[in-house]
């Protein structure tokens, strides 16, 4: 699933011109997502047993002021989460030097569980929604049969989940089979 510039700038104008959401509401979700991962309360609480009494917030201050700011796979800004480089699984360690910033597409492709989660180019929440809004499935099992075809390999409640949008927006005669 590869999604081209132009085709995210016409989809945004579907998105509006339908009434899905506004311009404000895009932009205050842009912004959001650009909004740094909480490491303060997150990361601090995790290597805080590494570090003198009131010394773990500097240190993981200094180590996330030091980071480029951008995801260490694939280069974004947005989604970024402290992760761990080698993970705890194969024994890495709760420590500062065992950390990496990670948009959450790339964090979580790298899990085993996983293993399908690179085929695609969004997050599965956006590519969720990417099908349900761009492909239009007529039905539940259309949608489900797509997903999956896309590489998501979730459990089926998160298809049944996000399908919620299609049956409200029938509800307001916003969903259609005509693709935008």
């Amino acid at each position: 699933m590869n999604i081209e510039e132009k085709d995210c700038k016409e989809f945004i104008e579907f998105l509006v011109n339908e009434g899905i959401c506004s311009y404000k509401q895009i932009i205050e979700t842009v912004l959001s997502q650009l909004n740094p991962p909480q490491v303060g309360t997150n990361t601090t609480r995790i290597v805080k047993k590494n570090y003198p009494k009131r010394q773990a917030w500097r240190n993981v201050k200094d180590w996330f002021y030091s980071q480029k700011g951008t995801c260490e796979d694939c280069g974004t800004r947005l989604e970024l989460q402290t992760d761990h480089i080698i993970p705890k699984e194969l024994g890495g360690e709760d420590k500062i030097e065992n950390f990496a910033l990670r948009c959450r597409r790339c964090n979580v492709i790298k899990r085993p569980s996983h293993i399908n989660g690179g085929e695609l180019s969004l997050t599965t929440s956006a590519a969720l929604m990417w099908i349900l809004l761009k492909q239009k499935p007529e039905s539940y099992d259309e949608y489900e049969k797509l997903c999956r075809n896309a590489g998501m390999t979730m459990a089926n409640i998160r298809f049944q989940e996000a399908w919620a949008l299609a049956e409200w927006l029938k509800k307001d005669n916003k969903y259609t089979k005509a693709n935008p």
